[in-house]
């Protein structure tokens, strides 16, 4: 069993790498069904083929959000003790991500402030990278975890 870590037990500078996943055609599909997101660059091909910035329909950004928040879910957030998102900051999109393509992600710890004696927030750099080695998105993500002193332990 992997010891429940609380936020005196968070680092700055740990690095994590996480397993990587390949986007497919149906994972666009579903975010569709979830949010309406039927813009023509996400369900067209024949549009994303004369769209100047793409070669083929692309996954919504915010989906690509929702998949590096599960990596970094199950880097970090998985091992602490009681967690929960506080959220995302300066989300940037840098690159396109077809069907087909692999992503996986990097996480650096590279903050830490005790909101409280119960809680601390920990900030983490995420980045999305493709199997060609790029950046393809960047988040500055929250995470407010249980102190050691937090009575709901």
């Amino acid at each position: 069993m992997i010891e429940q870590r609380v936020y005196e037990s968070f680092e700055i500078g740990e690095k994590y790498v996480t397993h990587g996943r390949t986007v497919t055609d149906s994972d666009i599909r579903a975010f569709i069904g979830a949010t309406g997101s039927t813009d023509p660059i996400h369900i067209d091909r024949e549009y994303a083929a004369t769209h100047p910035l793409v070669d083929d329909v692309v996954a919504q950004g915010t989906l690509l959000l929702g998949i590096a928040d599960g990596f970094f879910v199950d880097a970090v957030a998985t091992d602490a003790a009681l967690a929960m998102n506080y959220g995302h900051d300066r989300v940037r999109y840098l690159g396109a991500v077809s069907p087909g393509d692999s992503v996986h992600a990097t996480v650096e710890i590279t903050g830490k402030a005790r909101r409280d004696e119960d809680w601390g927030l920990i900030t983490a750099n995420v980045e999305l990278i493709n199997q060609n080695d790029e950046t393809v998105l960047t988040d500055t993500h929250r995470l407010l975890v249980a102190s050691e002193e937090n009575g709901a332990l």
